[in-house]
């Protein structure tokens, strides 16, 4: 199945792909794939990008039909034209909630997230170096970006590519 990813949000490059590339340097997912991500570069592909940020490896979407699932196929694509990377499979989804809570009496929004049905992540908390694993890992630079995106409630998978779990 199709996985569509942007390349960039809210104007600034995302440089998802070339994360999405580096993943595959991670030695699970070459022995599956069984390919080379370099035959597959979009124009202006950021090598320097690749070399510094973290590595993307999973994406978390909505999935109302409940269609990704262990095994499924994933076809890597940049919006409907552009094949990036080889096809590889499902290792695993996690469940994902992110709530945004109003606290009082400030009257502010704090995110809040679970995995699995676990409290990973309140702003309140202790928990950052963990949320800031999970941002890095889906692909922002800073848990301010991730809920710059994520920024009202969600219900979703996180789909890996690679065997890490939460």
């Amino acid at each position: 199945m199709k996985l569509k990813f942007n390349t960039t949000i809210n104007g600034k490059p995302n440089y998802f792909i070339e994360r999405i590339h580096k993943s595959f340097r991670i030695k699970e997912v070459y022995m599956i794939a069984g390919l080379c991500p370099q035959t597959h570069y979009l124009v202006g592909y950021n090598f320097r990008a690749k070399d510094i940020l973290p590595p993307k490896i999973h994406t978390i979407r909505r999935d109302i039909e409940n269609l990704w699932n262990k095994g499924v196929t994933i076809e890597f694509w940049a919006g409907d034209f552009f094949k990036f990377a080889p096809e590889i499979p499902v290792i695993s989804t996690q469940k994902i909630v992110i709530k945004h809570i109003l606290t009082i009496p400030k009257g502010e929004l704090r995110p809040v997230v679970w995995i699995d049905d676990k409290l990973y992540f309140d702003m309140a908390g202790i928990n950052h170096p963990q949320m800031l694993e999970l941002a890095q890992n889906d692909g922002f630079d800073t848990i301010e970006d991730f809920f710059k995106y994520f920024n009202k409630d969600y219900d979703g998978k996180i789909i890996h590519w690679t065997t890490k779990k939460y």
